[in-house]
């Protein structure tokens, strides 16, 4: 199964993102708060396109990112609402619209620009890929069923069974897993090779929470028998006490008697 990549050029500034990827077709809230960050978002409002350009950071503790310390590959995102919040951040909600490879990263006006190849990604939808499709989602079904933070039913309408490489994007924007993971997945051109990739995710995170769920079983098996043991001990350690008391008084009883 081959996929044709389009390929063009474009110069857009750049956001660098701190523990979040963004893929196409999906849309992102974030607060901007670096002064250049700021700057190249209202570089793109002014723009006719609003695009930018998103990158996650490898580290997210470098507060100035350079070159190296972003990943080659981002996404090129519009920015579709936009509010200026009292402590001067900006908050912003994007779409992201097409895979982009960072190729050049320089300083201009007041904020960093790229050089990006851009790619349209086209995938033919045949019979075999269906049936896989269909597989992937029956693994994501369970993880979200599992995950209980993932409303499964609401995410089917956003679904395009038609169109392999945006169906993968959407799966995978919704995964919870680290961001070198997400960042793994939106290096995949190929849908195909990207659901593979999915489904193994998909496994690896299935049986995270099915151990989970057996150690949480096991815990709170052994938390119920340390509980029943220690009121049995508390229990026998009463009737312990009210016997001495009883002893005792029966004792001094007999003792009085024979005072008498």
């Amino acid at each position: 199964m081959s996929s044709l990549v389009e390929r063009s050029r474009e110069s857009l500034p750049v956001v660098p993102l701190r523990d979040m990827v963004v893929f196409p077709h999906m849309m992102a809230p974030f607060i901007v708060g670096r002064e250049s960050s700021v700057h190249a978002l209202e570089l793109a409002l002014g723009a006719s396109t609003k695009r930018i350009f998103l990158v996650a950071q490898r580290d997210p503790k470098v507060d100035e990112p350079l070159r190296d310390d972003l990943y080659d590959l981002g996404v090129v995102a519009r920015v579709v609402q936009n509010l200026k919040l009292p402590n001067g951040n900006i908050k912003v909600m994007v779409e992201g619209v097409q895979r982009a490879r960072l190729l050049t990263l320089e300083e201009r006006e007041g904020t960093h620009w790229a050089e990006l190849e851009t790619y349209d990604v086209q995938y033919p939808l045949e019979d075999k890929l269906q049936l896989f499709m269909n597989r992937v989602l029956g693994a994501f079904e369970q993880y979200a069923k599992m995950s209980q933070h993932l409303a499964f039913e609401g995410l089917m309408p956003t679904l395009k069974l038609d169109d392999p490489d945006r169906f993968a994007d959407t799966l995978a924007a919704h995964l919870t897993v680290p961001t070198a993971d997400k960042q793994g997945l939106l290096e995949i051109l190929s849908p195909y090779e990207r659901l593979q990739r999915l489904e193994d995710l998909l496994d690896v995170e299935v049986e995270k929470m099915n151990l989970e769920k057996r150690i949480n079983v096991q815990v709170k098996k052994q938390m119920e028998k340390a509980q029943k043991e220690y009121y049995l001990n508390e229990k026998i350690k009463a009737i312990h006490q009210e016997l001495g008391q009883l002893v005792g008084a029966v004792v001094l009883a007999a003792e009085l008697k024979e005072r008498v």
